[in-house]
């Protein structure tokens, strides 16, 4: 209950829920202020220091916290002065900010933990890319998009040639070692709204949202250049084969947008290998590169 509330808080604006964390906290000193210091709100405190903590981070956290001992203290100070007793009120302020710092600091630790567990379900952990159930979410998403809106997208499908030959040549180790660079580098290549997952053994597709086809031919020969930059800096003895479809008009299903990517690679397979296929919607070959 506690992490849907959070997450629905959470389709707001990080501004706006800091803000509103801050006036909870003013909210509540007065209402202390009001009821007296026979009545304790210190609980209803933890409620915009657990906000912060999860929509906004450790650091703001910290500082909402000082707001609330700060809150806390003026209202103790102001209903009962402390004339004789500042050891006391000093012992009180500083239970209540370690109470406070330790709900902020196990809350933002929760969000952080739980993060980390949907990224590791996301993705492949060899390579650091999109597993193939992410990425099916992720291009359903992007064919609804195109749909609404009518932009073209493009979706690259890339197989390493002779790929075995590194691993019965080389070891295993060198092959990890190939996918894991190979995946790095073109995620290092490519925008960060662009995609690239690995849908299993030494093939990755790539998701290039609201891309042309001009746009995605100089792209993905980019990310060609590079792998292979890479590869023979290396001296891995691969090559690679890329089919890349543009679609103007969205398919209707992800499986189909696969398999004319998947169609396209195949053309380059077998007409030599490595070189870049790009595909229409119609499933007509362009020219390969």
């Amino acid at each position: 209950m506690f992490i849907a509330l959070m997450e629905r808080l959470g389709r707001r604006s990080r501004a706006f829920l800091i803000t509103l964390g801050f006036l909870l906290v003013v909210l509540q000193s007065f209402l202390n202020y009001l009821a007296g210091p026979d009545f304790s709100v210190f609980l209803f405190y933890l409620l915009p220091i657990s906000l912060i903590a999860w929509q906004a981070g450790r650091r703001m956290s910290i500082l909402i916290s000082l707001a609330s001992t700060l809150g806390c203290f003026l209202v103790e100070h102001l209903s009962r002065p402390s004339s004789g007793r500042p050891l006391i009120l000093f012992f009180n302020v500083a239970a209540k900010f370690s109470a406070f710092l330790f709900v902020a600091y196990f809350v933002s630790e929760l969000r952080r933990s739980l993060e980390h567990e949907r990224e590791l379900a996301r993705t492949d952990d060899l390579t650091g890319a999109l597993n193939r159930r992410s990425f099916i979410e992720a291009a359903t998403q992007e064919i609804n998009r195109a749909r609404r809106h009518r932009h073209p997208f493009t979706v690259a499908f890339m197989d390493i040639d002779d790929f075995k030959e590194v691993n019965n040549r080389l070891g295993h180790s060198a092959g990890d070692q190939l996918l894991h660079t190979v995946a790095g580098t073109i995620r290092d290549t490519i925008r960060d709204i662009d995609l690239i997952a690995r849908l299993g053994g030494d093939e990755f597709v790539i998701l290039l949202p609201e891309t042309g086809q001009e746009a995605a031919q100089a792209v993905v020969s980019r990310v060609q250049q590079r792998i292979m930059e890479v590869t023979h800096e290396q001296r891995w003895p691969v090559s690679y084969s890329i089919g890349v479809v543009t679609w103007t008009t969205p398919p209707r299903t992800v499986d189909i947008m696969i398999k004319h990517a998947d169609d396209a690679m195949y053309l380059v397979k077998n007409s030599g290998k490595n070189r870049v296929a790009h595909l229409n919607i119609s499933g007509e070959p362009l020219p390969a590169a």
